[in-house]
């Protein structure tokens, strides 16, 4: 159907019934739009229909092309075999950014239905009609790393021009993409594009293409004794200089369809009905056309791009993928549909880390730890700190009956001491975190630690006031009347200070308590270089209304230490 014209396509099929001998089948079909229309009538003349060329996903529908049959897989065929890559590589979460034409959101569409089935993600769906860039942000927005695209060489240009500005290439990113375009399709669209050659090779690196395969490259012999080697050697011979067409391979297997189609007919009309011929066709023959129908579907053969077999009219063909490598395209590997195998080439695909891309950002939490050698540092400094206050203890306690000692207040003075062993200890149990507790451990320290701190402070400050507090009572007294104040009642002073701590503590405790909160960061890059981002964390003590009962411990905290202040 010449010119890809539907009127003229349509007057010369017409010529060909009406003027012409009775013909068995109808071989070829290439442009999308005539071929469609004329499928679509030949059951209307009993007619079988054998395409080597159109790939459109459209024909594939059986209620509306019961007579379509085709050698060349369709724009769908592709599908099966990304679903096998995805899998190979273990990629469950991807992206489709897909030109604004009928031809590629069939493909699309279809794809979606095949990765929904098998618990695949797609987690964005973009698609543009001039300019990609904003997708393509979009896409990045979204941590999508492997893109599946559909779009013609003009918006692959674009495409990758974006991808280069929006740093969505390298290691952290794998396109596929199409693999029908044009050796050297690029140059033929740089110049128009935005960005330099350099920018644009960088961003197709490692790009994988998917297309299928136009010669079997089994060295095994085919229906008619050729290798596809041998058979590809013959035609490239025979064409000379002439163009080559991807499609050969296609219309030489079908023309062994229709010559074994018409065997088995032959054959199956010379077992049931010996009157019959196959000369005996004409257009109303509505027997003689389901025979033929059934004979082109029991197809199964060796030709020279692979097993020739058709499931509802449809080739079962063979994919190849192709990677762009250093400004040439690689086949990597093969997707024969028949088996439902993938096979990749050993060590043929380069990816741009030392690993495949992974399908999203892996986020690795990372907890912040309290230094070991710091906090080793600080508990020793700690131990000494208590050693010496143990030592004054002991002196104290020993020297309690010598006269400048009896008359400091030895007892005050040893509950400072102990106050301050108190919130020395406190030191201990802050610096343990999840790098050396448990999660619950961590929960029960928070109350813990906070109850030794605040009584441990109370108890020494407490102590240091009363005994300011007695000294500015007695020499406040302007009367100069000696006036005794024992340390039984300092004691009764520092155990109301203690008693107000732990009311405060104790409807802390029931009412809010503590609990272990973990904070997140901001993501940062791994230090190791790794495909990975870091998540620090920190965890802490917090409840529901930390600032209130903060707030009630200093402000009691602080009178306590503007009393002393003022007393001293």
């Amino acid at each position: 159907f010449f010119q890809c014209d539907n009127a003229k396509g349509l007057k010369a099929f017409y010529d060909a019934i009406k003027y012409g001998p009775n013909h068995l089948m109808v071989f070829g079909g290439v442009c999308a739009t005539v071929t469609s229309i004329i499928a679509e009538s030949l059951k209307g003349w009993n007619l079988v229909q054998l395409s080597f060329a159109a790939t459109t996903p459209e024909l594939a529908d059986k209620k509306k092309y019961p007579y379509f049959f085709r050698t060349v897989p369709s724009d769908n065929a592709v599908n099966p075999a990304i679903l096998k890559l995805l899998k190979y590589f273990q990629w469950k979460r991807v992206g489709t950014l897909t030109q604004d034409v009928q031809r590629f959101s069939e493909v699309r569409n279809d794809l979606t239905g095949v990765l929904y089935g098998e618990d695949i993600e797609i987690s964005d769906t973009e698609s543009f009609s001039n300019d990609p860039c904003t997708s393509v942000k979009k896409l990045k927005g979204n941590d999508v790393r492997i893109i599946l695209g559909q779009f013609d060489e003009e918006m692959a240009v674009k495409v990758f021009c974006c991808a280069y500005d929006e740093e969505m290439y390298g290691s952290k990113y794998q396109w596929i993409i199409p693999g029908w375009y044009e050796n050297l399709w690029w140059e033929s669209w740089v110049n128009s594009s935005q960005c330099p050659s350099k920018n644009l090779l960088a961003a197709m690196e490692g790009y994988i293409g998917v297309d299928f395969e136009p010669l079997s490259s089994k060295m095994l012999k085919t229906i008619s004794g050729r290798t596809p080697q041998q058979y590809e050697k013959e035609y490239n011979a025979k064409r000379g200089d002439g163009q080559s067409s991807k499609f050969h391979g296609y219309a030489y297997d079908g023309i062994w369809v229709i010559a074994k189609t018409l065997q088995r007919a032959m054959k199956y009309l010379n077992a049931t009905n010996k009157h019959q011929k196959i000369e005996d066709f004409n257009y109303t023959n509505h027997k003689l056309g389901k025979i033929f129908l059934d004979a082109m579907n029991e197809t199964n053969f060796f030709g020279v791009t692979g097993q020739v077999v058709f499931r509802n009219g449809e080739r079962m063909g063979t994919i190849k993928f192709t990677q762009f490598q250093e400004r040439k395209e690689v086949k990597v590997g093969e997707y024969n549909a028949v088996a439902d195998t993938l096979e990749i080439i050993n060590n043929s695909i380069r990816f741009q880390g030392l690993e495949p891309p992974k399908d999203k950002t892996i986020i690795q939490e990372e907890l912040r730890k309290i230094s070991l050698p710091l906090y080793s540092i600080l508990s020793a400094l700690t131990i000494l700190g208590m050693i010496m206050a143990s030592a004054f203890l002991f002196f104290n306690i020993k020297n309690r009956n010598q006269k400048l000692i009896k008359m400091s207040s030895p007892y005050m003075n040893n509950l400072i001491i102990l106050g301050g062993m108190l919130s020395y200890a406190s030191i201990f149990l802050f610096g343990l975190d999840g790098s050396f507790v448990s999660e619950k451990t961590f929960e029960t320290l928070c109350t813990v630690r906070t109850w030794i701190l605040t009584v441990g402070y109370t108890t020494a400050f407490g102590a240091m006031f009363a005994k300011t507090w007695r000294v500015h009572a007695i020499f406040k007294n302007v009367k100069m009347k000696k006036k005794i104040i024992k340390d039984q009642k300092l004691l009764v002073i520092v155990g109301g200070m203690l008693l107000i701590d732990l009311c405060i503590l104790i409807c802390w405790q029931v009412v809010d308590p503590l609990r272990r909160t973990v904070e997140k960061y901001n993501m940062e890059p791994d230090p190791a270089g790794r495909d990975i981002s870091i998540r620090p964390i920190l965890e802490h003590c917090e409840n529901t209304h930390m600032t209130i009962w903060l707030g009630i411990v200093y402000a009691y905290k602080g009178l306590l230490m503007v009393s002393i202040a003022f007393s001293a």
